[in-house]
């Protein structure tokens, strides 16, 4: 055999060796513990039960973090409470628009889209997602006999060129597993409900896509796959570019700030700060 043949060859073997999805092979997520490894991760001083969602604010220099009991928190980067408020529903993620300050929080089952005011600390206005796409009024399945595992994920992605200032990246997490672009009238609307539309199916997939935020630098998403313990790093087009095995169990927020620190809020409790690696 030459050898140009055999380098092929044992170069498909190995890929074949660390297969762990249908987009080949993942490799360790780049990081440390700040601290004793493994050790000491845990910021989160006031206890969340369910933290779901995180974004961090670079103007406020602060997190934001929702729990499933229908909390939206603000805390240090140290981990310390701001201020806390019931916000009623399933509360999945939390995005913002850097431009306003304001935040945009996903209720799942509900598939609906809260605007929250933090110096008001309320919800001001509400965005439920039309769940049609290409004639199928039902494509974001509406689950009326089980739970409904819809929308876990969000990210806001500014655009000085969209009428609307930006548009809206969601994770839908299973029935169907899908990432979707959504345009919500945060400009066009001064209505306290107005309807949020699909404009694009991504062609990634993703299994329970349970977080995401949007890095302004790579222009990229980071989707984090609950289900699989994976990181995908995914063009706005929807085209994989790296995915990485990641640390941490039932993983539904992921936030980075602006000194290469990530967060991962887990759903069975604790918001993880590790150092980023990757740049």
């Amino acid at each position: 055999m030459k050898k140009s043949a055999l380098f092929l060859l044992l170069a498909a073997v190995g890929m074949a060796a660390c297969v762990t999805g249908p987009y080949g092979s993942s490799i360790r997520f780049p990081y440390f513990w700040p601290g004793t490894p493994g050790f000491g991760g845990d910021i989160d001083q006031y206890r969340f039960k369910e933290p779901s969602g995180l974004v961090f604010d670079p103007k406020r220099g602060m997190l934001f973090v929702v729990d499933d009991g229908g909390l939206v928190g603000e805390i240090t980067r140290e981990g310390r409470l701001v201020f806390v408020k019931e916000v009623p529903g399933d509360l999945e993620d939390i995005t913002l628009d850097p431009r306003t300050g304001l935040l945009y929080i996903v209720v799942e089952g509900e598939d609906i889209i809260l605007e929250f005011d933090p110096e008001r600390r309320e919800v001001t206005r509400r965005f439920p997602i039309n769940r049609a796409w290409r004639g199928n009024p039902n494509f974001l399945e509406k689950q009326t006999n089980q739970y409904d595992n819809g929308v876990e994920s969000l990210a806001f992605v500014p655009n000085p060129a969209n009428p609307e200032g930006g548009t809206f990246y969601a994770g839908n997490q299973w029935d169907p597993a899908v990432v979707v672009e959504l345009l919500v009238p945060l400009r066009s609307s001064q209505t306290p409900t107005a309807e949020a539309k699909i404009i694009r199916v991504l062609p990634v997939k993703i299994d329970d896509p349970a977080a995401m935020y949007f890095d302004p630098r790579t222009r990229r998403l980071n989707i984090l796959s609950d289900a699989d313990n994976i990181l995908y790093e995914v063009t706005l087009e929807g085209w994989l570019m790296a995915q990485y095995a990641f640390p941490g169990n039932d993983q539904e927020g992921l936030a980075r700030d602006n000194e290469g620190y990530l967060y991962i809020a887990q759903d069975n409790g604790g918001i993880i700060k590790i150092k980023d690696l990757r740049r």
